[in-house]
C-alpha cells in the first residue's frame, strides 16, 4: 500500500480503523503525477453516523487535462472496490461529455459506511449546465428533473455508486436568498446558522427522494459553535469533535493547517429542516 495521505493518517492517529474501501480510495485517487486540487474530509453525524468520508477535486476549468486524469482515477477506483459504471455513462465521459467549459471541478468522493459504501463522482459547474447534466440523465436513465428547475440551473450534479447500482442521481442549486424564508418554514430555529452563511444550496435526490439544505459558513467559527452547542447535548457528537481534535493534532505534527468546518447540511422534509443526521465538511484552513 502506498503512503496515506495526511487526512488518512490523522484519522488513523484518533485510533480509527479505516474500512478497506476508504484505504483503497485514499490511494487511488491520487496515484499519478498528477494531486488533486483540493481535499475535503467529511462525516455524517447524528443518525447513521459515519466517519469514513474523503473527497478530491479536481479543478478542470484552470487545467483542463485534469478531466483525463480524475475520470480515469474513477474507473480505475470503481473497478479496484468492484463497483459498476453503467456503459453507457462511461462512454459520455470518453466522449468529452464533462470537458465543457461549463465544468468548473470534477470531483471524487467515498463514503465507506460499512452498511453500504458509495462511489461518488460529482460535477461543479460555472456555467449552464443544461447539456452536460441531461447527457448524463440520459444516459444513467435517471428521472426527468423538476419541471420548476430551469434548465441550466444545476450547480452540482452528483452521482452515488454501490456495489450494485446507481444508487443516486442528485441535484444541487444554489437558494435565492430571498425565497429562504418560504423554502424552509422552520428557519427560526436555525437562524445562526443561516445568518451565518455566505449562501445556502438545496439538494435533490431524484432516485431516493431526500432533500437536503446546505450551508455554506462564511468562517469556520460559525459550524464550531453550532458543534460545539450540539455536542453539549449528544454525547455521540461529542465524541465525533474529539476525534477531530485528534486529527488535527496529527496535522499539526506533520506541519499541515488543520481541518475546519465549512459546510453542514440537514434533512429537508415537508418543508421544514431536520436535526439529524447532519453532514459536516472541513477543510485544511490555517486562518478563520
Amino acid at each position: 500500500m502506498a503512503t496515506p495521505s495526511p487526512m488518512l493518517r490523522a484519522l488513523l492517529s484518533a485510533g480509527q480503523d479505516p474500512p478497506d474501501e476508504l484505504l483503497c480510495f485514499d490511494e487511488l485517487a491520487r496515484a499519478g503525477a498528477a494531486a488533486p486540487s483540493f481535499e475535503e474530509y467529511s462525516a455524517r453525524i447524528g443518525a447513521q453516523a459515519s466517519v469514513w468520508r474523503q473527497t478530491c477535486y479536481f479543478d478542470v476549468a484552470s487545467d483542463p487535462s485534469l478531466v483525463a486524469v480524475a475520470n480515469e482515477r474513477l474507473q480505475r477506483i470503481a473497478e479496484a472496490l468492484a463497483v459498476p459504471l453503467p456503459p453507457r455513462m462511461v462512454g459520455v465521459l470518453g466522449d468529452g461529455g464533462v470537458s465543457g467549459p461549463e465544468v468548473l471541478q470534477i470531483v471524487l468522493g467515498i463514503d465507506a459506511a460499512p452498511e453500504r459504501p458509495r462511489l461518488k463522482y460529482y460535477l461543479i459547474f460555472r456555467d449552464d449546465s443544461a447539456r452536460c447534466v441531461e447527457q448524463l440523465r440520459v444516459a444513467l436513465n435517471a428521472p426527468p428533473l423538476p419541471s420548476s428547475l430551469r434548465p441550466g440551473a444545476v450547480y452540482i450534479l452528483g452521482l452515488d455508486f454501490t456495489r450494485e447500482r446507481l444508487s443516486d442521481f442528485k441535484i444541487y442549486v444554489r437558494l435565492d436568498p430571498t425565497r429562504v424564508r418560504a423554502a424552509i418554514r422552520n428557519l427560526a430555529q436555525f437562524e445562526p446558522l443561516w445568518r451565518g452563511s455566505r449562501y445556502l444550496v438545496f439538494q435533490r435526490c431524484l432516485l431516493s427522494a431526500g432533500r437536503q439544505v446546505y450551508f455554506h459558513a462564511s468562517s469556520p467559527l460559525v459550524l464550531d459553535t453550532w458543534l460545539r452547542g450540539w455536542a453539549a447535548r449528544a454525547p455521540a457528537v461529542r465524541g465525533f469533535c474529539g476525534q477531530v481534535e485528534l486529527m488535527n493534532k496529527s496535522l499539526s505534527e506533520q506541519g499541515i493547517a488543520p481541518l475546519r468546518p465549512w459546510i453542514a447540511s440537514l434533512p429537508h422534509a415537508n418543508g421544514a429542516l431536520q436535526h439529524t443526521p447532519s453532514n459536516v465538511y472541513y477543510h485544511f484552513t490555517d486562518h478563520e
